[in-house]
């Protein structure tokens, strides 16, 4: 359920409106998979484990990563994620949170949420959708994220029982697109390996996001990005006189400022 190896992205969008989720199996050639593992490996090296328990006691979170993107960037970009994400919240949206995970052996699983629970919004608003890559394999085993397919339909108080859960299974250099009404949770790590992703919100443009990327990021980081990463970061306007830096686009305020040093 809610998966497609279909290239035409309107089953995948179905499948996101319809069951809150859609797996993209295989999006990353084993070059692209072998270089976002071997820079994921660099980052969370000497990286503590969380110090609460919906972070994951046994689970270590690499924050502000626009400054180090590194082989993180294709994820970041893959057309087929990002023309569905475009397709869910408009060609306006930005970057929530954006983290990369390791659940190493150990982790319990993760009190259940649905991650647009931060707004103060109606169910039925998409403010949110998002985005989790494998870069290992996910398994039942080793802490594959639990989801209730349909979930993202349900009013506001119903909460999943387990027996309505299912891991999302899938390989290494796949994505899972979900809806930010979705409910989950990051399973329980019963192998002897971590599982690695990187997971990557994304909220419409009129929206205060969960990580402050520009501050995160600094100006002069915000500069070097290719245009649709900064657009991303929170650079782009959300309308006409929303998202302005002294009253102009914030793009042009970052060309002025350049030639001005």
């Amino acid at each position: 359920m809610g998966e497609t190896a279909d290239t035409d992205q309107s089953p995948a969008v179905a499948a996101l409106q319809d069951d809150g989720f859609v797996v993209l199996p295989a999006l990353l050639s084993d070059e692209e998979l072998a270089a976002a593992v071997r820079h994921a490996d660099r980052l969370l090296d000497g990286v503590a484990w969380s110090d609460n328990d919906f972070d994951g006691r046994r689970t270590r979170r690499v924050y502000s990563l626009l400054g180090r993107l590194g082989a993180f960037e294709p994820l970041l970009t893959h057309p087929s994620v990002r023309r569905l994400v475009t397709a869910r919240l408009g060609e306006v949206h930005q970057f929530g949170m954006l983290f990369l995970s390791a659940v190493d052996p150990g982790q319990g699983s993760q009190p259940l949420h649905f991650d647009a629970g931060v707004y103060p919004l109606p169910r039925e608003v998409e403010a949110e959708t998002n985005v989790i890559w494998a870069l290992d394999d996910f398994t039942a085993e080793n802490g594959a994220t639990m989801i209730a397919p349909g979930s993202h339909r349900w009013p506001a108080g119903r909460r999943p029982q387990r027996h309505e859960l299912v891991p999302v299974v899938m390989s290494a250099g796949s994505a899972v697109v979900y809806s930010g009404r979705l409910w989950h949770a990051a399973g329980e790590n019963r192998a002897e390996t971590t599982r690695r992703a990187l997971i990557c919100e994304h909220v419409l443009p009129w929206l205060r996001p969960a990580d402050n990327h520009t501050l995160a990021t600094g100006v002069d980081q915000l500069r070097s990005l290719p245009p649709e990463l900064r657009r991303l970061a929170g650079v782009a306007p959300a309308s006409e006189y929303l998202g302005l830096v002294g009253g102009e686009d914030p793009e042009q305020w970052l060309l002025r400022s350049t030639h001005s040093h």
